[in-house]
């Protein structure tokens, strides 16, 4: 019943808005009248609804008082080095094992993604034309193993754990033939 009245009166706002418009409703049983021009012609939306006018404070608030107090702080341009993020060497004295994760045949530039993904890289070189880069420290080979197949072969299939004794490297063991 209530849907029937209200489309009743938004047909008569929207499609006789010409000219008062009065209607009735038989199931409420009242009548209903809808003016003819319901919006107003000099409405000002600037103003508060109200009508009262705004009265200007010459007091400062704390939001001038900041704006007014603000002071400019110069940008410094500060240079930093980032020619191989720091790499590491193989100390003198060193046993354990670590994850060769690249070898490559030029050093890499150091803007290569190698040094912004990896943390402590260890650089061995291991040749004329010949460096490799490292990772870790194990002191148990099968945990260095453990570590690369988790977390590093994916990414670096051609991985794999090198071991050194005495800050050498050791080579592989030889495959026996017989």
């Amino acid at each position: 019943m209530m849907k029937s009245a209200l489309i009743y009166s938004v047909f008569g706002i929207f499609f006789l808005s010409g000219q008062a418009t009065a209607y009735a409703s038989p199931a409420l049983g009242q009548e209903y009248r809808v003016a003819a021009d319901t919006i107003p012609v000099a409405e000002r939306f600037d103003e508060p609804l109200s009508g009262a006018t705004q009265q200007r404070d010459n007091r400062k608030g704390p939001l001038q008082q900041e704006v007014a107090d603000r002071k400019v702080i110069p940008v410094t341009t500060i240079e930093t080095d980032t020619t191989y993020r720091n790499l590491l060497e193989i100390p003198k004295e060193y046993t354990g094992y670590k994850i060769e994760i690249m070898s490559t045949s030029i050093p890499l530039p150091a803007d290569h993604d190698l040094f912004f993904q990896h943390g402590n890289i260890t650089l061995e070189q291991l040749g004329e034309s010949q460096f490799s880069y490292l990772i870790g420290h194990f002191e148990v080979k099968a945990k260095a193993e453990t570590f690369r197949a988790s977390f590093l072969e994916e990414r670096y299939p051609g991985s794999r754990v090198v071991g050194y004794l005495g800050g050498k490297r050791q080579s592989a063991p030889a495959s026996k033939e017989e």
